[in-house]
């Protein structure tokens, strides 16, 4: 795919253009939410089919925001000239949207392109649809996160000091631990290895790699270094230990309706 570039006389005319400097960008594009929806709904009744709900691609068709007609269209002129040809040899039927319809679709697909390429401006919304009374009930109960967390003890005021989008995000990824970046191993509740060598002796520390060949760990408390030994079968005796193994387990269990009243819950331990 070619990417277009941009030449340095073309930002001197945007600049001048929209009165900025150099070191400033244009304004960012607006589209009407209203036209966005409608423009949503219709792709997913028309085209979804083979093109997806999301128009990133589906079953028949190729992901509409990377398409070159879409990319370089203008407000719907080159999508709708498509849309009514159509390209029979290539299974895409033609359409007869009218022109509203068509600036609707166009909206949609320029600002699905638009959120593509600038990912951090996406607003996560709607994640507290649970029962936090459910959730609760699912807590002390089938969940058994009782058994190892209190909302009076570890959880206290868990709902005032995270948003929700990280609570839910810490029901399916709980192993996080320092900056971005920091290996797995160094994590407060990293994957424990205990070895036991011929003679008896044993250490334990974080695990950092475990083949039918070497075992490595890491001892955080001790010397602060990596230690590994070669293995032949059984010897040394290693025993892996994950004090996060009740939640890895729950990764095939969740529901939607769990996962959803749970973060309701959490939400609400201020």
């Amino acid at each position: 795919m070619q990417v277009a570039r941009v030449s340095s006389a073309m930002v001197a005319f945007l600049c001048l253009a929209y009165g900025l400097s150099a070191s400033q960008s244009p304004p960012s594009p607006k589209f009407d939410p209203a036209a966005v929806a409608r423009g949503e709904q219709l792709l997913k009744a028309e085209c979804g089919f083979c093109h997806g709900g999301n128009a990133r691609g589906g079953s028949g068709g190729p992901d509409l925001t990377r398409s070159a007609i879409v990319q370089e269209d203008e407000n719907g002129k080159q999508l709708g000239a498509f849309l009514r040809v159509g390209r029979d040899d290539k299974g895409m039927p033609k359409f007869e949207f009218t022109e509203p319809q068509i600036s609707d679709l166009a909206t949609f697909l320029h600002s699905a392109i638009y959120l593509a390429a600038n990912r951090s401006l996406y607003k996560i919304l709607d994640i507290l649809v649970g029962d936090p009374k459910a959730g609760e009930a699912f807590f002390n109960g089938a969940g058994q996160c009782r058994s190892c967390h209190s909302p009076d003890g570890d959880l206290k005021d868990v709902g005032a000091k995270y948003d929700p989008v990280t609570l839910q995000g810490r029901l399916l990824m709980p192993r996080t631990g320092g900056p971005p970046g920091t290996p797995a191993y160094r994590y407060p509740n990293a994957v424990k290895v205990t070895i036991t060598l011929p003679s008896g002796e044993s250490v334990t520390g974080a695990l950092v790699r475990l083949t039918d060949f070497e075992v490595t760990l890491y001892e955080a408390a001790a010397s602060g270094q990596m230690r590994s030994w070669l293995r032949n079968g059984d010897v040394p005796k290693v025993v892996v230990t994950d004090p996060l193994q009740a939640h890895m387990d729950m990764l095939k269990k969740w529901t939607d309706a769990d996962m959803h009243n749970m973060t309701a819950y959490l939400a609400s331990l201020k």
